[in-house]
């Protein structure tokens, strides 16, 4: 992997706390790279809105606020009802069978994710996009996947702090993207809606419930 892809993924398993500074000599040390392989690879995730640049005083990491992950929550059902809605009207043999080849990868490691939460994030996290991005793959918009991507990232930060508070939710998780997957085989974009809804809302409220921000 490349540094970005390195720092990214680190990111996105919570490696650096929220709102923490990223340090340069700290970050040289941890991965071995020079100051000007860091400072390009954190522009881009700054651009990714995975960290905030500071101007002269550098880098941190994107903070935490229930407003914010409100925010996003909201934007992700309104890209994926919208994409799911393209896509249901738009979707041939080819789009419902990467669904689907989707939805049994993510099962599959879900299955694992409940023995080791820690050994199966990094594959988790991927076929958990995968399954969101194949639902809405025949909108046919590479703005619409684009902006879906960085929202979905940028969500990552949330999920990491339910599973360190309350673990990973097991069958719970499991049945929702299989209520995703019955609608979209169906065609049926209001239970689609519904369906998606409850999954990332439900979601929201579990986080705030645990946190400490009033």
């Amino acid at each position: 992997m490349t540094l970005y892809e390195t720092l990214r993924t680190d990111l996105l398993k919570g490696e650096f706390k929220a709102g923490s500074r990223l340090r340069m000599e700290s970050l040289k040390s941890r991965y071995g790279s020079g100051v000007n392989v860091l400072r390009e690879s954190l522009t881009r995730l700054a651009s990714d809105g995975l960290v905030v640049a500071e101007g002269q005083k550098g880098f941190h990491v994107a903070s935490f606020s229930v407003k914010k992950m409100e925010e996003l929550t909201k934007l992700r059902i309104l890209l994926e009802s919208d994409g799911a809605r393209q896509s249901f009207a738009a979707g041939d043999m080819e789009w419902e069978s990467n669904l689907v080849a989707a939805h049994h990868k993510l099962q599959h490691v879900e299955s694992k994710m409940q023995n080791s939460i820690e050994d199966n994030f990094v594959m988790w996290h991927r076929c958990d996009y995968e399954f969101h991005a194949a639902l809405i793959g025949a909108c046919h918009s590479e703005l619409h996947m684009h902006y879906h991507r960085q929202l979905y990232d940028q969500f990552r930060q949330f999920v990491m702090m339910e599973l360190r508070t309350s673990g990973f939710r097991g069958k719970h998780i499991v049945d929702e993207h299989a209520l995703i997957l019955d609608a979209a085989l169906n065609r049926d974009i209001d239970a689609c809606i519904h369906a998606l809804e409850s999954h990332l809302g439900g979601f929201v409220e579990r986080v705030k419930a645990t946190s400490t921000e009033k």
